[in-house]
């Protein structure tokens, strides 16, 4: 057996009245590097458990008069995070199954060998190992998508960041609108990873980049032979973020049948997939995002009034990046200080001569824009200093500069009226460049790929090979 101890030396309490069991375990559990200690009653092992850092508890059924099952309850309420193992002489599927209601990670009947002992004593640190583990990961993520990653020194992101730490710790319904690009993901991460909620499950969902028939179920979940497709019962992202936060973007996209059910979320916190005839409770807090303006499409008929309110209890609108031109500079040492560890080159610096470009150009495309542009000057310069000549834009907005002609290696037909050829066209060149590859058309224009695929819908391009 190898040693038990993974995160340390591992504390296990033994509970038993009979000392000699109690001891035959703590050599058993000494030798595989354990510390164990003991009680020989249930009191006693609430003390130890109330003055020590335990791991696993191990104790019998039968503790004099006592109940273990009731030591496993006091476990299973007062320390969450402890282990336990229940033994006793008298096996039982009654038993057994009363243990594990009662909180217990296993099992095991006597007499029983030292190998087996082993094994679950094994099983169940090794599950307490990967519990750490995922809090420890999650505990990095929090820092990494923390209120203090979202950079800028502006009057407008202060506020911004100010009121969003307040209601972090809350549950209460959020709404962050903003322009693409403006960074309405890392604010509903950092207000998920400063809530209480931190360690259970952030589910994002961009509600524009799932076919409106498919939404509802994606959301609720569907049962087996609710449609034609659903062959198996299926669980939604709701019911997969109990206990945490779900964040849907792009939520102006929503139907209006699947608003229906989300509007009878936030009224009682209940969900019903599709198919169904009852529903069930969730823990999950919302928060939503668009770059539309959600009243004016209430005004249109196109939104739900009611569900514009529900989700409407916090607003938090994000300003372009020309609205926040103060942070550009600092945004930029913060992008560049990250893409030099990425490449591995050396410190990656900037003229002033390149700021000032950085400065006169109209973001369209905001914070995303800005980013992909000094990965790009970073990728094609010559050396660790990004100069004038090294900043390139690739936007409908190009600051005076003209854009490289690019050969088309297919053509395109246009079907239909557009009111915006100069965007069009850039589209058209970008998806040519890329040989219409989405991901990497989507990144030059500083834009995201379901954006750039509500462009080709809403402009009806089409691709044609062109045949020699």
């Amino acid at each position: 057996m190898s040693n038990l101890s993974t995160t340390g030396k591992r504390q296990i309490l033994v509970v038993d009245d009979e000392l000699a069991m109690r001891r035959s375990l703590a050599i058993l559990l000494g030798k595989e590097q354990l510390e164990v200690l003991e009680a020989d009653s249930l009191s006693a092992a609430v003390s130890v458990l109330a003055e020590k850092t335990i791991d696993l508890v191990i104790t019998d059924l039968r503790i004099g008069d006592e109940n273990g099952l009731d030591l496993i309850k006091i476990v299973k309420e007062r320390h969450p995070d402890v282990e336990s193992v229940l033994i006793t002489a008298f096996g039982s599927i009654e038993s057994a199954v009363r243990a594990m209601q009662a909180g217990a990670a296993d099992y095991l009947t006597k007499p029983f060998s030292n190998h087996e002992l082993l094994l679950r004593v094994n099983k169940a640190l090794e599950r307490k190992t990967m519990r750490e583990e995922i809090i420890t990961l999650r505990q990095h993520v929090a820092m990494s998508y923390g209120f203090d990653n979202i950079v800028g020194i502006s009057k407008k992101i202060a506020q911004l960041k100010e009121t969003a730490m307040r209601i972090a710790p809350t549950d209460i319904t959020t709404l962050i609108t903003g322009a693409s690009g403006t960074g309405k993901e890392l604010f509903a991460r950092a207000v998920h990873h400063h809530s209480h909620r931190r360690n259970g499950p952030l589910i994002t969902i961009d509600c524009s980049a799932i076919p409106e028939t498919l939404l509802e179920s994606e959301l609720f979940g569907h049962i087996k032979g609710s449609f034609t497709s659903a062959t198996q019962t299926k669980k939604g992202l709701f019911e997969a973020a109990d206990g945490g936060t779900i964040f849907l973007d792009e939520v102006a996209n929503m139907p209006q049948s699947t608003q229906v059910k989300l509007l009878r979320f936030l009224q009682n916190s209940e969900i019903r997939p599709v198919g169904a005839s009852v529903s069930r409770k969730v823990n999950v807090r919302t928060i939503a995002a668009c770059n539309r303006d959600l009243a004016i499409m209430v005004k249109d008929g196109e939104f739900r009034e009611d569900l514009y309110y529900r989700l409407n209890v916090i607003p938090l609108h994000l300003p372009t990046l020309v609205e926040r031109s103060e942070d550009i500079e600092i945004l930029t040492e913060y992008f560049l200080r990250t893409i030099s560890m990425e490449l591995g080159r050396g410190t990656i610096t900037i003229s002033r001569q390149a700021v000032d470009k950085l400065l006169s150009h109209s973001w369209p495309g905001n914070i995303r824009e800005l980013e992909n542009t000094l990965r790009r000057g970073a990728a094609l310069a010559t050396s660790t200093r990004l100069e004038n000549d090294d900043i390139m834009f690739v936007t409908n907005e190009c600051a005076g500069h003209e854009q490289p002609e690019v050969q088309p290696r297919t053509t395109l037909r246009l079907k239909g009226n557009s009111l915006d050829n100069g965007q069009r066209s850039l589209i058209i060149r970008a998806l040519n460049e890329h040989d219409w590859n989405y991901t990497k058309t989507a990144a030059e224009l500083g834009i995201g790929r379901t954006t750039l695929w509500r462009k080709i819908k809403k402009y009806d391009l089409q691709r044609e090979l062109v045949t020699e």
